[in-house]
């Protein structure tokens, strides 16, 4: 058996994407040592990531990098045909135009070219729009990350309802060494600076909180990489001049894992103002740390949040989020009830995977 896997989340560094896919293969090559898997790609795996290439591991990565819609649909087919792969597993919710010869699985995090295409970049959109029905056909099974993401495809194709399987990202306690980086006390929100993750709206709640209660001493910690459109440019922009002239701001730009983990360990509630989301990884981050958190009220989140513990907030309220300060700035830390980690393991969704895939 020679498993192929589309591995470009792996080329640029930490995102939600890549995470969930360097967990499951870390997991997936040590219990599957009897098998060949070949990780294809356009672009080089970064660096953080090497460690992924064990002994039962091949690379099948371009020279020179190649636009991802060419490189699927042109170039793609004939490495796969080259290494004699078996079984395919697509990684970034898209397949080949044309039906591969062999059994192909595809992961599907969210359909925001249908519910939230106000979100993103045009020719991301058209992209999706138009690949994504070709895919779901050329499947022969759709990994869904929520019951959300399930219920959306349902909508949109319900011909392929039947091909869907939700199966939930892990999480895991992460040891680290205590960074000293973050003026304390803060509450932290975590995303690319993109327009799906609401992050303006939050900055100008927590500005808004502050201007209320200016004897309050948290800071807001944000972190994330620079994205696109006016968050990606204006919010960035507006982020470096506050981190000069605004000691409640705290802005971090492409955070490695140590300092991250430590961002979860030590702040007081985890702020989520997406838009939209397939699921909401780093929710499960900040609660397996004991934190509660403040999300959109989303479907998405409601299969992940509890109401006993945590809040929601229309995404576009204002002064919603600026009370949601208020209030956790007053709230004890901790969460009650207790985060269920057992209930969210890494192996679990392993196994899972392992088990559609045949292995």
């Amino acid at each position: 058996m020679r498993i192929g896997i589309d591995v470009r989340p792996l080329a640029y560094g930490m995102t939600g994407n890549s995470r969930y896919l360097a967990e499951v293969l870390e997991l997936m090559l040590e219990r599957n040592k009897n098998i060949s898997f070949i990780f294809f790609s356009n672009k080089p795996i970064h660096k953080m990531f090497l460690y992924l290439l064990k002994s039962n591991v091949t690379e099948e990565i371009e020279r020179y990098p190649i636009p991802g819609p060419i490189y699927l649909n042109f170039i793609l087919p004939n490495r796969l045909a080259k290494q004699k792969i078996t079984k395919f597993w697509g990684t970034l919710q898209m397949l080949p135009y044309f039906k591969l010869p062999i059994p192909s699985f595809v992961n599907y995090h969210d359909l925001n070219f249908v519910s939230a295409p106000q979100t993103m970049a045009k020719w991301n959109y058209f992209q999706h729009l138009f690949f994504s029905p070709r895919t779901m056909r050329n499947a022969d099974g759709i990994f869904c990350l929520s019951e959300n993401t399930k219920n959306e495809i349902s909508k949109f194709h319900p011909e392929f309802a039947s091909k869907c399987k939700v199966i939930y990202p892990g999480v895991k306690k992460q040891k680290h060494e205590k960074e000293n980086l973050f003026p304390k006390p803060f509450f932290l929100t975590v995303g690319t600076l993109e327009p799906r993750k609401n992050l303006k709206i939050l900055l100008d709640a927590f500005l808004d909180f502050k201007k209320n209660n200016p004897k309050d001493k948290n800071t807001l910690v944000l972190m994330g990489r620079k994205g696109w459109g006016t968050e990606g440019e204006e919010l960035y922009n507006t982020l470096k001049q506050l981190q000069n002239t605004n000691p409640s701001v705290f802005f971090l730009e492409n955070p490695n894992d140590n300092i991250l983990t430590s961002a979860f360990a030590e702040c007081r509630a985890f702020f989520f103002p997406s838009m939209h989301e397939g699921f909401g990884l780093p929710l499960l981050e900040a609660m397996v740390e004991d934190k509660r958190c403040v999300a959109s009220n989303i479907p998405v989140f409601k299969e992940i949040l509890s109401e006993k513990c945590d809040l929601y907030v229309n995404a576009n309220d204002l002064s919603g989020w600026s009370q949601a300060f208020e209030i956790m700035a007053k709230a004890k830390p901790g969460r009650i009830p207790k985060f269920k980690a057992k209930s969210w393991t890494w192996l679990e969704t392993t196994k899972k995977i392992e088990e559609s895939l045949g292995l």
